[in-house]
């Protein structure tokens, strides 16, 4: 089946669900990710091997790795949609955008065509978020992630550089390109969007852009010096380095100090700029790993941490928060350290900054752990079944925690 099947389905669906759902039906916006990853199954790929972004093919077809994190982006999105208490059915449409823009962006190795796709997601969300509560964070993610899709689009036309490996040319080209992912991964100092919009909207608002678009533009990120950058590499690996350890240091002090409400979003942050720094930065293999892992983590939790602490989940957001302390042998612990052993074979400078990123993650994780909780009363088997969910994501984390490269060899085929 050809991704821009998969991608008008998505598309075709979250229309329909925006215009057709009511108050009483919302919950199924979750058929939405749900359909777009059953059709993701039945994708016949067209190679195993990763295309690096900067072909000029188009539309190439899903690999094994880009297969892996739609499905698994996809189930998290339907399960936050299925744990919230309640959803606005119009936020089907932005899934449905999103998730089409998702697929083409990772079937496509023409970086015009990725830049594009991306900016439709971005257009989207942004707009969205813009008529939920306008105000300073909502234009400013509109500035800041506008601004990266234009850089992306900026730099497409010179990918790849056959011919111009040298000179001034791969260098514009490298910091284009870094400034790109850096807008849309929300990495400091492009990422205080980021923390605005989590702080000014509802968890099932922000998951579109934290659970479908981030992994696709990470897994992009990790392809695009692929694509023959020449002396531009160098120079996008180096950027992305310094400002994904700065904003991983700065995130990880802001999660431990801001508000308990935002502190899951900003330990997301931590984690997604230590993966694009060491993945970018360190040409050493556990990089790629130690990032699948964590990606796979996060996907299992976000739908626990995502739910409002007023809406119940006491016990399994505790166990949760544990899984992402970094303890031995949660799955953080596995993804982190490998992250730590790559960036490690570098500099002592980047390992220094990583140990405190991730010591803030640790402190942050023990005070969400020890947040008092009100107590809910006693509830009905039909309001129990969230918690029974939770509890099975729980376990899924823990499987990851005792097999870890396993189980994300199996998810992303790395």
């Amino acid at each position: 089946m050809s991704p821009l099947v998969i991608a008008a389905v998505w598309l075709a669906l979250g229309l329909v669900s925006s215009a057709v759902l009511r108050r009483r039906t919302a919950r199924l916006v979750a058929l939405v990710p749900l359909v777009g990853v059953g059709l993701t199954l039945l994708v016949t790929r067209s190679s195993t091997a990763a295309v690096p972004l900067g072909g000029l093919t188009g539309i190439t077809g899903l690999d094994r790795t880009g297969e892996g994190v739609l499905v698994a982006a996809g189930i998290s999105m339907a399960l936050v949609v299925l744990f919230q208490p309640s959803i606005d059915v119009s936020v089907g449409r932005a899934v449905g955008v999103v998730g089409a823009a998702a697929t083409v962006a990772m079937a496509s190795s023409d970086p015009l065509v990725t830049a594009l796709a991306l900016t439709a997601a971005v257009a989207t969300l942004v707009l969205r978020w813009i008529g939920q509560s306008p105000g300073k964070a909502t234009l400013a993610a509109g500035r800041v992630a506008g601004t990266g899709t234009a850089a992306l689009i900026a730099a497409s036309p010179f990918l790849p550089l056959t011919g111009f490996t040298t000179g001034a040319r791969p260098v514009v080209v490298g910091v284009l390109l870094a400034t790109g992912v850096a807008a849309l991964l929300a990495v400091y100092p492009l990422g205080g969007w980021a923390a605005g919009v989590i702080g000014a909207l509802k968890p099932a608002e922000i998951a579109p852009w934290l659970v479908l678009l981030v992994p696709v533009v990470l897994i992009i990120a990790e392809r695009i010096p692929g694509g023959n950058l020449g002396g531009g590499t160098p120079v996008y690996e180096h950027v992305l380095l310094v400002v994904g350890l700065g904003s991983a240091v700065w995130g990880g002090l802001w999660a431990v100090r801001g508000r308990t409400a935002m502190r899951y979003g900003r330990v997301f942050m931590v984690d997604i700029a230590l993966c694009a720094a060491a993945v970018e930065g360190a040409s050493v293999s556990p990089a790629v790993t130690g990032a699948m892992i964590i990606l796979l983590t996060h996907l299992t939790l976000a739908p626990i941490l995502l739910r409002s602490e007023d809406a119940g989940l006491r016990w399994p957001r505790r166990v949760a928060w544990a899984l992402l302390s970094g303890v031995p042998p949660s799955p953080a612990f596995w993804g982190r350290l490998l992250i730590l052993e790559a960036l490690a074979a570098g500099n002592v400078g980047s390992t220094i900054a990583a140990v405190i990123a991730m010591g803030a993650i640790f402190i942050a994780a023990v005070m969400a752990c020890s947040t008092t909780v009100r107590v809910f009363p006693e509830q009905r088997w039909r309001t129990r079944l969230p918690d029974l969910a939770a509890w099975m994501l729980i376990a899924i984390g823990v499987a990851v925690g005792l097999a870890p490269q396993s189980l994300a060899g199996f998810v992303f085929g790395h």
